[in-house]
């Protein structure tokens, strides 16, 4: 019973959640990394575009990881509607049995 209501009632909201969630991470370092342009754009001395550069590349660096290693690993898997984890001890036989 609770997997036809997850299906039917969450599954889209868990989806869109999910998308939102993905390209929010992305957009908030990118976000971070233009700060320091807009906050540091009035001073006179060229420090600013060295501690802004440092700023992006970190953040960049950041999209980056995030894109190779997380969203690429587990965006696909968490989309799929029929995703499962198995502990040890669990089946699948075992799970859609109580179902």
């Amino acid at each position: 019973p609770f997997d036809e209501f997850w299906r039917k009632r969450c599954d889209p909201d868990w989806k869109l959640a999910l998308r939102a969630f993905s390209y929010g991470v992305p957009l908030f370092m990118v976000v971070v990394a233009l700060v320091p342009w807009v906050t540091f754009w009035d001073i006179e001395r060229y420090g600013y575009v060295l501690a802004s550069g440092v700023v992006t590349s970190i953040a960049f660096l950041v999209v980056i990881f995030w894109f190779i290693s997380t969203e690429r690993k587990w965006t696909g898997f968490l989309l799929t509607t029929e995703a499962r984890v198995l502990t040890r001890g669990m089946s699948i036989v075992g799970s859609q049995a109580n179902s």
